[in-house]
């Protein structure tokens, strides 16, 4: 084990004209304590490659460092691989899109080092009330999977998410998709884990397009995809 206190892990998927600013926003609140920035390569198509090779190579960002997935197999696929690749007693994932604070993930690990038992907890974030719409989805798929699956859940793929590495080995049957943070959170509270919040904002994208609701087609796909892995979940 390392002497790592943090590892925090971005999937990067198409980011390329993100990544600079991803970087150079970390770098400005990057804390003085022992931590690593994990990008996986999740499979990009871009020239992601190209610009991480130029961007690490700065003095700048020796905190970061890159893992590799050859062929993208989804968000939640990236998310594990880096999760497996991380050195730190805790363990951290958000979004390398620019519309959740780099800030956002310190202060989150602090809230979890200040429990007394924070093995025990996971930190994520809350977000500000958005449009309706956003609202309506986020809410709904909260209720649905609380009722199915018997538990409280809320915001569910609010980031960042923080937890001690000691979760990792009870994610035995990850999704490879979007349904990965409500898997993390189900298995967390299955494990008698208890989940704090903290505030958030939901900025928007620098560049680029979402991944999943890039269209009305490919939002409520995605929808349905994690009501059905609702049930799976509830079903064992």
């Amino acid at each position: 084990m390392s002497d790592l206190q943090l590892s925090v892990v971005l999937p990067c998927y198409n980011e390329a004209d993100n990544l600079p600013l991803l970087l150079e926003g970390y770098r400005q609140v990057w804390p003085d304590w022992p931590a690593e920035l994990v990008l996986v390569n999740n499979g990009s198509t871009d020239n992601s490659a190209a610009v991480l090779a130029r961007e690490l190579a700065r003095p700048d960002y020796a905190f970061a460092r890159v893992v590799t997935v050859e062929r993208n197999r989804g968000y939640g696929h990236g998310i594990f691989t880096g999760l497996q690749a991380a050195r730190g007693r805790f363990l951290a994932f958000s979004h390398a899109d620019m519309q959740c604070a780099p800030a956002d993930v310190f202060r989150a690990c602090e809230l979890l080092v200040g429990q007394p038992n924070p093995e025990r907890v996971l930190v994520k974030g809350r977000r500000a009330p958005r449009g309706l719409g956003a609202a309506v989805i986020t809410n709904g798929m909260a209720v649905i999977a609380s009722g199915v699956l018997s538990t409280r859940l809320t915001d569910i793929n609010a980031q960042p998410k923080v937890f001690h590495r000691s979760l990792l080995p009870e994610l035995t049957c990850p999704p490879s998709g979007f349904q990965f943070d409500l898997y993390l959170l189900y298995r967390a509270k299955q494990s008698g884990r208890s989940i704090q919040t903290i505030p958030v904002v939901f900025g928007e994208r620098a560049h680029g397009q979402s991944k999943w609701a890039f269209s009305l087609f490919s939002r409520w796909r995605t929808i349905w995809a994690t009501i059905r892995y609702i049930f799976q979940l509830r079903l064992g």
